[in-house]
């Protein structure tokens, strides 16, 4: 199913909307809350921080991520400028480049300008340390089913 063919609506109840980006923008946020308070890698890395990040796409979808004093918070509110914004020429691209995590993407993409970046260019190292945290460690026969899944769906798409 292709991403426009979802349709966006609004989730008041837990401020988010059914865009792609969002949804994973706020999936993101969520797990650095966790991280926050579980992880002392990631402690120390927002540890006496204070900025905030925005992640959007020219669709119109924007989130904020809100690093203050060890505290992560987000709002799809855009009223406050944000230190860092990395901006997507999609929400589909958007959702692609961030969940491949190859920095190469990213340099692709800025250099044909479907990714624009403004700010502070510190904090896209500061969300590329965080990012490497934020994949859950899975226990050895859980990575061995996944890894059968994911064959299962290759051999059912290859059909």
């Amino acid at each position: 199913m292709k991403f426009p063919a979802i349709p966006v609506v609004k989730l008041p109840v837990i401020d988010a909307s059914t865009d792609p980006l969002d949804l994973l923008v706020l999936g993101l946020a969520l797990r650095m809350k966790q991280l926050a308070r579980t992880s002392p890698k990631f402690i120390e890395l927002i540890h006496d921080r204070q900025f905030r990040i925005q992640i959007g796409s020219a669709d119109g979808a924007a989130r904020q991520i809100i690093v203050d004093h060890g505290q992560i918070a987000t709002t799809p509110d855009q009223s406050t400028t944000a230190d860092f914004s990395l901006q997507f020429a999609s929400s589909e691209q958007g959702v692609k480049t961030l969940v491949k995590g190859d920095p190469t993407a990213f340099m692709t993409g800025m250099q044909d300008g479907s990714i624009n970046m403004e700010g502070d260019f510190g904090l896209l190292v500061w969300f590329n340390q965080a990012a490497k945290l934020i994949p859950p460690k899975l226990p050895q026969p859980v990575q061995q089913k996944v890894k059968q899944v994911r064959k299962f769906i290759q051999q059912r798409l290859a059909k």
